[in-house]
């Protein structure tokens, strides 16, 4: 099939790292895809899909995407509300043209930018592929009207995120599929080799992997390390994620340095920027914390487990689809700094627990979220799509 992924790309993360992977998947399987890029000016982004060897095509060139509410002046809004409308209206010719050399059968996108592009019933199926948590309540009514109305299928990346769009009355059932994510465990191998084995006296090494953002739980981390702290427990926090060209994420990412020099906790957390090679990383971690507010599928649980590093998570969006409490990680009470200490303790203090926990962790990937797994999942919904 011909396949086309439309992106518009501003930040580099997970999501897109599997976006990439996907395409390089079923390229591999005979299938052809590209991927289609709004302005190209993630260069990280960009350079990552030609690494991998995936057609990239730009709709329209420009280092960086308009932000309508980059100002509060109301003047420059206004302009910037023009410039976006002219820029829309180009891309959206500048993809027909694309459209009509490349002929795909099937569209997938993943945010509304994307779908605004295109119009249903024009020689090609519309895929909107949930990655993220669907939290219908929080879709604002024009947007969910283009969910509803603008797209065919539903690809979502856990059984829970399938109820939530069934629910939000956006598709039936029958038109809402689950393709779970997959892990290069190759890779992860090659990585794990390098592991220096722990000698008594090290810390524990507690990572926490998330965008600067509020939802993401740093703050339920800098809890955690001073209750860690407290209780002379040894210890070393990791936050590292991306900050991203935003006020709350740079204002959110200052407040935690204030808040780690306050409770003299420099010694004890340290934050990673934008890191490039985060399995650099995960080989030398021993637990994953992921306070997060809300998830889809989350890719940096899976690459956890996957290096046999047992986690405690908030039970939201698809974590459940990976953590079975207490046999392949454990579940807290929702950002609880109780339950991530008392877990935490558990594993520290008893480590034929902790393999107990690790070794039932990375079983759960290696059976279950394989490429290949990922791989003939797709093919299923091609072939209904095909028959449709």
């Amino acid at each position: 099939m011909n396949i086309i992924f439309l992106e518009a790309v501003q930040i580099h993360g997970g999501a897109r790292k599997s976006t990439i992977e996907l395409a390089k998947r079923l390229n591999e399987e005979g299938h052809n895809s590209v991927i289609v890029d709004f302005w190209g000016s993630c260069s990280e982004f960009v350079e990552d899909v030609q690494a991998n060897k995936i057609p990239i095509h730009i709709l329209k060139k420009n280092d960086s995407p308009i932000a309508i509410f980059s100002t509060k002046n109301p003047f420059k809004i206004g302009v910037n509300i023009i410039s976006f409308l002219l820029d829309w209206v180009r891309l959206k010719k500048e993809f027909k043209k694309f459209q009509n050399t490349f002929k795909p059968d099937v569209v997938i996108i993943n945010n509304i930018k994307t779908n605004s592009i295109l119009k249903k019933g024009k020689n090609y199926k519309i895929a909107y592929f949930a990655r993220g948590w669907f939290a219908y309540n929080s879709i604002g009514f024009l947007k969910k009207l283009m969910f509803k109305y603008n797209s065919d299928y539903f690809i979502g990346v856990s059984q829970s995120t399938r109820q939530a769009i069934y629910t939000g009355g956006l598709a039936p059932l029958e038109k809402i599929f689950v393709v779970p994510n997959a892990i290069d465990l190759t890779k992860v191998e090659q990585y794990k080799r390098e592991r220096v084995a722990r000698k008594e006296g090290d810390p524990v090494v507690i990572l926490h992997c998330g965008g600067f953002l509020p939802a993401k739980g740093q703050d339920l981390s800098i809890s955690l390390a001073r209750k860690l702290k407290d209780n002379n427990i040894n210890f070393k926090i990791i936050l590292m994620g991306a900050v991203y060209d935003t006020p709350v994420s740079e204002n959110f990412l200052n407040k935690i340095r204030t808040e780690i020099s306050q409770y003299k906790l420099d010694s004890h957390v340290e934050i990673l920027l934008n890191q490039k090679d985060p399995y650099s990383i995960f080989k030398s971690s021993d637990i994953l914390i992921h306070p997060s507010d809300t998830e889809g599928l989350p890719r940096v649980i899976m690459e956890a487990l996957a290096f046999e590093i047992p986690v405690i998570a908030n039970p939201v969006g698809g974590v459940t689809d990976y953590i079975l409490h207490n046999f392949t990680g454990y579940i807290a009470t929702h950002n609880n700094v109780d339950d991530y200490y008392e877990y935490i303790c558990k594993l520290y203090y008893d480590r034929d627990l902790y393999n107990f926990i690790a070794g039932n962790g990375k079983a759960l990937i290696v059976n279950n979220y394989d490429k290949k797994n990922q791989v003939e999942e797709f093919d299923k919904i091609f072939k209904k799509l095909s028959a449709s």
